[in-house]
């Protein structure tokens, strides 16, 4: 594992690096996005440039890493990139594959992040910060 990527579990789940995140995550349609993750997509940026790529990551703030990217600016030359990062401020459309099933990838998604929060039950040992609190 590189350093510079977000722990996972055993799970093969993703572990945002704050509640915070997965609480966005968790309540809005960047979910869907996080689902993205393998899947070639076409990101359209705010300055009229475009990235076609392999989704790495999606962050609650909907920060894009793209893999294997052909990068086309707002005048149309084309680059190819190895490795891209969009900021979330940066992005103005995210294309959807046509064969996603949107729902089926949010309820994927959604079960996901029910393992983690499952994780640390008392049962299991595992993280403290979804341990029930006792009274």
């Amino acid at each position: 594992m590189e350093s510079d990527e977000t722990p996972s579990l055993a799970l093969g789940v993703e572990v945002s690096s704050s509640i915070r995140e997965r609480a966005i995550a968790e309540n809005s349609m960047v979910i869907l996005l996080q689902g993205l993750r393998g899947q070639v997509t076409t990101v359209d940026l705010r300055d009229e440039s475009t990235a076609r790529g392999r989704v790495v990551n999606v962050d609650a703030f909907m920060n894009v890493r793209l893999a294997e990217v052909l990068y086309r600016d707002r005048r149309g030359r084309l680059a190819q990139l190895e490795d891209l990062f969009v900021t979330g401020r940066n992005v103005r459309y995210v294309h959807i594959p046509d064969h996603l099933d949107i729902m089926e990838t949010i309820q994927a998604q959604l079960a996901k992040i029910q393992r983690v929060h499952n994780f640390g039950s008392e049962k299991r040992g595992g993280r403290s910060e979804y341990a029930k609190k006792k009274s």
